[in-house]
């Protein structure tokens, strides 16, 4: 017996749409089907053949329509476009899940009963047809439980798939193709059409998984799984009787919801109560001592419980799967340590093309697998990675109790360096680092990541009180929710450009400035990166329009290096190259100030 490694639990659901018939008819045609059945004729044979190209065909097709739908401006993160039932939508629509999620609305489990008698399986979406089975036919029904997910009603994007029962061999068959539909009641008389099963989708996106289709041709029936495991259980160990017609159509993954919204928010670097300056010294004391807050009562590490690192669970999933952020709403992938497709000491280069040793190739494989449940995966960004990274901690710099098996090294990111298309920015887990490479190295770790990325308009500008200033020296930060001072210390704002000469400091002398500035603060190191442009070319990293005549300099945040013997190390931004390092705390460097709000 083929065991669904994939269902699990119970589920409540309405009765499938479309012209099934009766239920008593349903339970005589399956009563009939009690001995094992044959092989179809040469002649049907070729026919099924033929259907399952057609199935594929038309997946081609869907997909090739989903393509030509897509409006010129249709942005596939945050665009919802308008979508018709039973149309094949735009392929952004699958894409960012808007077909998934209004599917949702209408999602039902569709059971899997296992026939001992002919080693075939029935399915329904039918809650008074699953008990009927099950209580009038058991044995030689046996109920496997919830298979996959489906919509019980027409909904955007979604296409019908059809039902047919085969009276030569007793068991039911499914496909989304209605070419395939239409060459069965054409050509094979033995296949009697039953109505619409359920509804499906003919194109890949978030939200979807693939329901994989096999066919058994010494019993003339086929058998249909979204499990990825149990797939490759058949190919591997049954492949001389189950032969592999690939996907059938993608069903909806249980318990899916669209990504949330992107939270304007950055989270705190890690650094602890514990790891504040005092005043003429690099030794690091509590927080809440008077040493550190006369230094400055703002520093790194007094702002633990303002966007706390904070994780959790996915859908009960092990966090060697995956773990939610709870502070950006980001799901991260996990990693094990068995060797495997995810093992945390694998690597790859970052050059694309699908090769298996290529982030790209690794890329694919993971959304094939539908981790947890999702197959929208992505490489992150330099930022996004970061935001990950505990500061408080060293070798990894990771909340390791929540992201189990993290190699400390560097991760690639989707970022390619402006200047050469040939390299690649970097992400250290070991430390926090971010730095650049040719994509071409292949001793570089991935995690990736699934969630929306913020977009729209980023910098809007008002006015904060700050001496010498003139209105509008406040960058207002969409993205991250953080407000900035427009010049970076020694210059003026002037109400259309900074004007005068750059201030340095150490970065005792930065805390120092910055409590002298009432209102704001120095920046911890997440939140001064988030401000890094790696997409310019030359000059700053930083955009001009909102922070005009900023220097190339390094740049001072409030955040200590956390390795111990290394308390006279600080860390920092460079604009000159966009890096993100620790330096000494005595070096003269550029700073820019910050406030919470405007």
């Amino acid at each position: 017996m083929l065991c669904l490694l994939s269902a699990c639990g119970g589920g409540q659901g309405s009765e499938s749409a479309g012209s099934l018939p009766a239920t008593d008819i349903t339970l005589d045609r399956l009563a009939q089907g009690g001995s094992a059945p044959g092989a179809a004729s040469a002649g049907d044979e070729a026919q099924l053949a033929k259907g399952a190209q057609m199935s594929q065909a038309s997946l081609d097709a869907a997909e090739a329509r989903a393509r030509t739908a897509e409006l010129p401006s249709t942005d596939p993160v945050d665009t919802e476009v308008q979508l018709n039932p039973g149309v094949i939508a735009p392929k952004s629509a699958y894409a960012s899940g808007q077909v998934a999620r209004k599917a949702a609305a209408v999602r039902i489990p569709a059971y899997r009963f296992y026939n001992t008698s002919t080693a075939a399986h029935f399915y329904t979406t039918s809650e008074t047809e699953r008990a009927n089975v099950a209580a009038n036919l058991s044995p030689p029904f046996s109920f496997d439980g919830p298979a996959f997910s489906v919509a019980s009603d027409f909904s955007a994007g979604l296409s019908p798939v059809h039902r047919f029962y085969n009276t030569q061999s007793g068991v039911h068959f499914y496909t989304i193709s209605e070419t395939e539909r239409a060459n069965l009641v054409a050509n094979l008389p033995q296949f009697s059409y039953e109505g619409v099963a359920y509804h499906a989708s003919q194109v890949a996106g978030a939200g979807f998984t693939p329901l994989y289709r096999f066919y058994v041709p010494n019993k003339g029936f086929h058998f249909y799984t979204a499990s990825v495991s149990e797939r490759d259980s058949i190919i591997t160990n049954l492949a001389a009787t189950y032969s592999y017609e690939g996907i059938g159509y993608y069903v909806l993954t249980s318990g899916w919801a669209p990504p949330e919204p992107f939270v304007a928010k950055v989270p705190h670097s890690g650094v602890t109560a514990d790891q504040c300056y005092k005043a003429g010294s690099d030794t690091r004391v509590a927080c809440s001592s008077k040493d550190a807050t006369d230094l400055n009562p703002q520093q790194d590490g007094h702002r633990v419980a303002i966007n706390a690192l904070s994780y959790s669970t996915v859908n009960s999933e092990p966090l060697t799967s995956c773990v939610k952020d709870d502070v950006t709403g980001l799901i991260w992938e996990g990693k094990t340590d068995d060797g495997g497709l995810r093992d945390k000491d694998n690597t790859y280069t970052n050059l694309g093309g699908g090769a298996a040793s290529d982030a790209s190739g690794y890329l694919a494989a993971v959304n094939a697998s539908s981790l947890c449940g999702f197959s929208d995966w992505r490489l992150p960004t330099v930022r996004e990675l970061q935001g990950i990274v505990d500061y408080g901690v060293n070798g990894p710099a990771i909340r390791s109790a929540w992201f189990p098996n993290t190699a400390s090294k560097f991760h690639w990111t989707s970022e390619l360096v402006s200047t050469n298309s040939a390299e690649a920015w970097l992400g250290d887990l070991g430390s926090g680092n971010a730095a650049k490479t040719q994509r071409s190295a292949s001793g570089y770790a991935v995690r990736l990541v699934r969630g929306v990325a913020p977009s729209g308009i980023r910098f809007t500008y008002s006015s904060a009180t700050y001496p010498g200033d003139a209105a509008n020296n406040v960058v207002n930060d969409a993205w991250t929710g953080l407000a900035w001072r427009r010049c970076q210390e020694g210059f003026s704002w002037d109400g259309g450009a900074c004007t005068g000469g750059i201030s340095t400091f150490s970065q005792e002398g930065a805390l120092v400035r910055a409590r002298s500035r009432d209102g704001w603060r120095l920046p911890h190191i997440k939140e001064l990166a988030s401000l890094i442009d790696r997409s310019i070319s030359s000059g700053a990293h930083i955009d001009a329009t909102a922070f005009p005549g900023a220097e190339a300099r390094y740049q001072w945040s409030s955040s200590p290096f956390a390795t111990v013997g290394s308390e006279n190390i600080g860390w920092g931004v460079s604009l000159s190259d966009a890096y993100v390092a620790f330096y000494f705390r005595a070096s003269g460097y550029a700073v820019r100030l910050v406030r919470d709000s405007p």
